[in-house]
């Protein structure tokens, strides 16, 4: 059967799962169902990562994971950062990134290491109509090497999959070695931006980074998804880096939290015991490490210096959190929280509390769900107790 129809056939089995298809075999003796089955898999995994690639005609690798690969809001959000004339994207993969770099860059130069990802890459931009991108099969620091070109803007985002160590997250152990190229790279840009997993510590890798200006820590739904930094030839007291938590909405909404560790460490924080709010900063801003900020920027007080949950009388809008108003404070004890919570139904969460929230469940016999929060916390007195509430 020619390429057209297996593309036809990909396209028109698309909703269907992709193991019934591949064992769906014998129906289809002239078409290669295993490769079709995964090509469908891909498909229906693209269509919730980067729906703007949910189209016919787009070819995908048998053997890669997509778990590295920036998601559509994430990418979209990355390249609008430094928009510019000449950028190269040092760790092509799937393309994801530079295809989002090719709406705010001139022009985009993809690099890749592998041959056949690098040729499905230029085969999708063609069929998603970019045309102000190249393709170079070369590794980051070969292409860094042999090149005579200079960038706006050079993007990397090393692979965290490492022969004998599995999958890693220290600098050092990534590839390429963001460490060894730094300097090959600021030569040829003045600009460097590194995507890392949110799992690695910001400050350290910041201070071995040495040449760090800002720091994004990017987040969507209720998860952190990446940090980036951004490395020029002049360097930046780690005190002074510029450090934005930023919360991307469902919405198309950003919510950007800025601050700076130097401003991180002398911000005054003042402690109370739950009042009629309470407050849970949105997941960037918890992974940025901006609790004493955070704090001091709205006129919070923290229930406790390791809990990071914040109270107040009165209710302050707009803050990038999750608001609750307080309905009661109880022991860490099933009568007291029966007697709160009479559905006995309760979403809960832990914060610098000894039991984790299934454990915490199950003492209180409580089930999953509903309009009820519990949070289960040390307060200010070091004491375990459940604060209750109600979403705003």
């Amino acid at each position: 059967m020619s390429p057209d129809n297996i593309k036809e056939f990909i396209w028109t089995h698309r909703l269907e799962d992709p193991q019934r298809v591949a064992l769906s075999a014998r129906k289809h003796p002239d078409l290669p169902m295993a490769f079709i089955a995964g090509q469908i898999d891909f498909l229906q995994k693209i269509q919730k990562k980067v729906p703007s690639w949910y189209r016919e005609g787009l070819k995908f690798p048998a053997a890669i994971s997509m778990e590295q690969a920036s998601s559509e809001a994430t990418a979209r959000f990355k390249a609008s950062l430094l928009p510019g004339g000449k950028m190269a994207d040092l760790s092509g993969g799937l393309g994801v990134d530079s295809f989002f770099f090719s709406k705010f860059f001139s022009s985009v130069t993809y690099v890749e290491p592998n041959a056949e990802l690098a040729n499905i890459t230029a085969h999708n931009f063609g069929v998603l109509g970019v045309g102000n991108a190249q393709f170079i099969h070369a590794s980051a620091e070969d292409f860094l090497r042999g090149s005579s070109e200079t960038f706006d803007l050079l993007y990397l985002d090393p692979s965290r999959r490492h022969q004998q160590k599995g999958k890693v997250f220290q600098l050092q152990d990534c590839s390429p070695n963001i460490l060894d190229i730094k300097a090959l790279a600021l030569g040829k840009a003045p600009k460097v931006l590194l995507k890392t997993a949110p799992l690695l510590d910001i400050s350290l890798a910041a201070r071995q980074l040495e040449q760090v200006s800002q720091i994004w820590v990017v987040a969507s739904g209720d998860e952190c998804r990446e940090v980036l930094y951004l490395l020029e030839r002049s360097p930046t007291l780690f005190p002074e880096i510029a450090v934005h938590a930023v919360q991307l909405n469902k919405d198309g909404a950003v919510q950007d939290f800025q601050f700076s560790y130097g401003e991180e460490q002398q911000a005054p924080v003042e402690y109370a015991l739950p009042q009629q709010y309470l407050y849970e900063p949105n997941p960037a801003i918890l992974k940025a490490g901006g609790f004493r900020s955070f704090a001091c920027r709205y006129g919070l007080k923290k229930l406790q210096q390791h809990t990071h949950l914040y109270t107040s009388e009165q209710f302050v809008p707009g803050l990038p959190a999750r608001s609750f108003a307080i309905e009661a404070v109880c022991k860490y004890e099933r009568k007291a929280v029966q007697a709160c919570i009479p559905s006995g139904k309760a979403n809960i969460t832990t914060r610098h509390f000894p039991d984790n929230a299934e454990a915490v469940r199950k003492k209180l016999g409580l089930a999953d769900g509903g309009d009820t929060y519990v949070f289960a916390l040390t307060d200010m007195e070091q004491r375990k107790v459940l604060v209750v509430g109600k979403k705003i």
